[in-house]
């Protein structure tokens, strides 16, 4: 078993009984720690003055 965290994408082979993403079986899989949610995307960054001269800032 993999020591990785899971990054659930999970897809059983049923025929032979483990997750064609990370090779795991059903038992190797339940209780496997799930990687975290990404962060936040950061707020919004400003166009640079002259690009947002040219083509305006955008809707809101």
């Amino acid at each position: 078993m993999s020591d990785e965290l899971c990054v659930g994408v999970c897809m059983i082979d049923w025929d032979s009984g483990v997750c064609l993403g990370c090779g795991r079986t059903p038992e190797e899989i339940d209780g496997v720690p799930v990687a975290p949610a990404p962060a936040q995307t950061p707020a919004k960054v400003p166009l640079p003055a002259n690009v947002a001269a040219q083509v305006g800032e955008g809707s809101q």
